[in-house]
């Protein structure tokens, strides 16, 4: 259920430099979410957005003063990336993004108390039914697209479905979740003198992990996608039973993901990004080609008909 919820800033954490995680107390979308799905915030403070003008001249002089974020009238879509139904935290959610524009300049600036207008959640997440019925799956991020991937790795575990993580970026420094040095090397990659790297809070939910960077210092260099096609050769596609694939990233590295999972016959679920303008599908300024079970190509508002969709649907040669 899409509901327009006033959500309160719990807490503001500067993740690295350019990438931040915002605590939020909004209990219905942390009772309603399901991993892929997203918030839509306005970024605008919420007396800008409740405030009345005179005429259309000085709506305009007031959108113009950079203090109040007057020009930034479109929401921006945020994944949720945690939440948090019971125990002490029940009810927050939290979004992990990287600092951008000017939306996300101003929501790293919110502080504790601060109020923000969200409407969510958001759109049809990955196939849940599917996923309980997994043996094994393969989870590769590219960047902060490891924020909406996040509550389907949590919800892997909990059904006990053996998940490899790969998570990749430009630099230990671009890294949007905190690293730590391992000497712990995974089984299908070739051993390495140095120290390889590893996301904690990915360990804790029992995770194998694999950090890439492409300009590093340590650890695995590389792509994630040459990981995962590494993996996939050393399992024979997998290990037994069925293997799902899922992703999130650059729609380059997706489109690779989706390649090496149709060469092993793996299904393989994408969570695709776009713009959006109004973010319930009613303006279509985030459509995408996808093929349908009859051979047909109809366009779908990723907001609403996604943001996950089977891999083998999405026509990744055209925009």
């Amino acid at each position: 259920m899409i509901r327009c919820e006033t959500a309160t800033v719990v807490e503001n954490r500067r993740q690295t430099r350019s990438h931040v995680r915002l605590k939020l107390l909004a209990p219905h979308v942390a009772w309603e979410s399901q991993p892929g799905q997203f918030v839509h915030v306005r970024c605008t403070p919420l007396e800008f957005a409740d405030r009345s003008f005179e005429d259309t001249a000085d709506f305009l002089a007031h959108r113009r003063q950079p203090k109040d974020c007057g020009a930034m009238l479109l929401m921006r879509p945020f994944a949720v990336h945690r939440r948090w139904n019971e125990g002490p935290q029940r009810g927050h959610i939290e979004i992990l993004f990287k600092v951008v524009g000017a939306g996300t300049v101003a929501l790293a600036e919110r502080k504790p108390g601060d109020k923000l207008e969200l409407l969510g959640p958001i759109g049809k997440g990955f196939d849940l039914k599917w996923c309980r019925k997994l043996s094994s799956a393969v989870v590769v991020a590219g960047g902060v697209g490891v924020a909406p991937l996040y509550p389907l790795i949590a919800y892997l575990r909990q059904h006990d479905v053996a998940t490899l993580v790969i998570v990749g970026a430009m630099s230990e420094e671009d890294m949007p979740l905190e690293t730590a040095d391992s000497r712990v090397t995974l089984s299908f990659m070739a051993s390495r003198p140095d120290l390889t790297m590893t996301a904690g809070e990915l360990e804790r939910l029992g995770c194998e992990v694999g950090i890439v960077t492409l300009y590093g210092t340590k650890g695995y260099i590389g792509l994630p996608t040459e990981m995962l096609d590494r993996f996939l050769h050393f399992t024979d596609g997998g290990s037994r039973g069925e293997t799902g694939v899922f992703t999130c990233g650059p729609r380059a590295m997706m489109r690779e993901v989706a390649t090496h999972a149709s060469e092993h016959d793996l299904r393989c679920q994408v969570l695709l990004e776009e713009r959006m303008g109004c973010g319930i599908g009613a303006c279509m300024a985030c459509t995408c080609r996808i093929r349908l079970d009859d051979g047909t190509v109809s366009r779908k508002r990723i907001c609403v008909d996604g943001p996950v969709f089977n891999a083998s649907e999405v026509m990744w040669d055209e925009e």
